[in-house]
């Protein structure tokens, strides 16, 4: 933990930025719909909260900008993460005032699209700082707080909300959220980070898309970024909903998803990560995918009626959907960081796969919502468990062909 130790200033930015920036998805992802339909919005007008997410898929079209502009004074990264950070502070106040109601759904949605803008946007810029300023051995820890403290910054934004809403109100609740990204903006602007290895805009090649898809394994990544994300949204998404239709109070759904979130970053991050060295990228991929598969399986059979919906059950799924998260998650960076290290244009190529896996995510999303409104929450858990079936196919096909690319024994 020394390397830890000697860059806490580092780590401890990159936690806060990581954080912040999972709050404003979470909002959207998680606590908006829950908090609409709480307040009498039907199911099928919620169809559309997902789009928020957009800009996390569409990054990838402005990051080689953000890698190719900057203020010399500034710095390549802080260049464009201090003026983010303002912009999300001040939409997570904006949404304050306004408050989460049926009648405020456009301003609302206004808000969140900005703050999505404006997060997705910095995440372009965190990244780079985490693949510049990290190698070795700090590379794969760095890469693990990322994915940590993005799902707690989602869990806080989503469950948290919920949580802090019950017993504060909604004002306070986003007082309270607003106080990560503030702090977040305190750290990068008075703890410079002293780049020496940051050369002079001119002598740094121009980053582009067609550089990242002319490196090796670029399309592997992607196939595997865009099934990773299709394989969690019925566990933390729909779920909510389901629970929120069969009486639930939103403290206990939002205490749920709390917990949750702590597994998926204790026993999830940390088991991808082993999972990861002990059976290759793939392969832990296939596993946490699997674990998925049986979480949606069960929940479908508790919508059915097959099964009582008891607390036992919930909790059983949401444990399983949580740990797959966490390690189809790490098992995704991790291809994506290493397949970055040591370039010119890490942005670029860290966005492009995950704006990849957003879209799978948006998509998974939008799709089942649409669905519950059709056939009912038993017919979209299953389109969740169809889509855990398809993802394990790839990702078991993706080992076969590229075994000897990605193995638990890459540097």
């Amino acid at each position: 933990m020394s390397d830890f130790w000697n860059n806490r200033r580092l780590v401890a930015t990159l936690a806060l930025l990581y954080l912040s920036q999972g709050i404003p998805i979470g909002i959207a992802m998680d606590a908006l719909p829950t908090l609409l339909r709480h307040d009498g919005a039907p199911l099928g007008a919620l169809a559309f909260l997902p789009l928020v997410g957009l800009p996390w898929i569409l990054k990838f079209l402005w990051a080689p900008w953000v890698d190719n502009h900057w203020a010399q004074r500034w710095g390549r990264r802080r260049s464009w993460i201090l003026p983010m950070q303002c912009i999300v502070l001040a939409c997570i106040a904006g949404m304050a005032l306004v408050g989460i109601h049926v009648a405020s759904v456009w301003p609302l949605l206004i808000l969140l699209v900005i703050a999505s803008l404006a997060s997705a946007t910095q995440d372009i810029a965190t990244d780079s700082m985490a693949a510049e300023h990290c190698s070795g051995p700090l590379l794969a820890k760095v890469n693990a707080v990322q994915i940590a403290c993005v799902m707690i910054g989602f869990f806080l934004g989503g469950a948290g909300t919920l949580v802090l809403t019950g017993h504060l109100g909604q004002q306070l609740a986003f007082s309270v959220l607003a106080l990560i990204p503030l702090s977040s903006l305190v750290c990068m602007s008075i703890w410079p980070l002293n780049d020496q290895r940051e050369r002079p805009r001119k002598e740094i090649p121009k980053a582009s898309l067609l550089h990242f898809l002319k490196k090796p394994h670029a399309t592997t990544l992607l196939v595997l970024a865009l099934f990773s994300a299709m394989t969690a949204v019925s566990g933390f998404g729909l779920s909510k909903l389901y629970l929120n239709d069969a009486g639930w109070a939103l403290q206990d759904i939002g205490l749920l998803g709390m917990i949750g979130g702590l597994v998926t970053v204790l026993l999830g991050c940390g088991g991808g990560a082993y999972l990861v060295k002990l059976l290759g990228v793939w392969r832990a991929f296939g596993f946490g995918v699997a674990l998925a598969g049986l979480s949606a399986c069960i929940w479908f059979g508790m919508a059915a009626g097959y099964w009582p919906l008891v607390k036992s059950g919930v909790w059983f799924c949401v444990t399983l959907g949580s740990i797959a998260t966490g390690i189809t998650s790490v098992a995704v960076m991790t291809a994506a960081m290493r397949n970055a290290a040591g370039g010119t244009q890490a942005g670029t190529d860290v966005t492009a796969i995950q704006s990849t896996r957003d879209l799978g995510e948006l998509l998974a999303s939008s799709s089942l919502l649409a669905l519950t409104a059709s056939v009912g929450y038993a017919g979209a858990f299953m389109g969740g468990v169809a889509l855990a079936i398809v993802a394990l196919i790839v990702g078991l096909s993706l080992d076969a062909s590229e075994r000897k690319v990605l193995t638990p024994h890459s540097p």
